[in-house]
C-alpha cells in the first residue's frame, strides 16, 4: 500500500509543476537624441517596480550642465531634465502605459533635443 501511495504523490505533484512560471517585469527606455547631429545622448532601459513602494532612480548627463532624472514606481513614471540645477521640462505619466509595446514623444523637450519613452527594452546587466 505505501508504494502505491508514494507513486500517487509523485504523480500528483508532477501535474502542478509543467514549466516553471516567471512574471518577466515591465521596462521602459528612456532615449534622449541631439536633434542636430543626431546622436543619441542617453538610451537606458529600466525595469518597472512591481513591489509597492519600489523605486528605480537614475540620473544622466545629457550634455555640458544638462541632466536627465528618470523616476519609476509601479504606478508612476516621472522624468525632469535641469540645466545648471534648474528645471526646464519634464514629464509625468502611468507605468501603466508600459505595460505593453508603447512609444511616447516628450511633446516639450529641452530645447535642441527628441525625448521617447519606448517599451519594451532589454536592461544592460553590470
Amino acid at each position: 500500500m505505501k508504494p502505491r501511495l508514494l507513486l500517487l504523490v509523485l504523480g500528483l505533484g508532477a501535474l502542478g509543476c509543467d514549466d516553471p512560471q516567471y512574471v518577466n517585469p515591465d521596462t521602459v527606455a528612456l532615449v534622449v537624441t541631439n536633434d542636430s547631429t543626431g546622436i543619441q545622448r542617453v538610451n537606458r532601459c529600466h525595469y518597472v517596480p512591481v513591489l509597492l513602494g519600489s523605486q528605480v532612480k537614475a540620473r544622466y548627463v545629457v550634455e555640458d550642465e544638462l541632466r536627465a532624472t528618470i523616476t519609476l514606481t509601479r504606478d508612476e513614471l516621472s522624468l525632469l531634465f535641469e540645466d545648471g540645477g534648474a528645471p526646464v521640462a519634464g514629464l509625468t505619466s502611468p507605468s501603466l502605459n508600459f505595460a505593453e509595446e508603447a512609444r511616447e514623444l516628450m511633446e516639450s523637450p529641452p530645447e535642441g533635443f527628441t525625448v521617447e519613452l519606448v517599451s519594451p527594452c532589454t536592461p544592460q546587466e553590470f
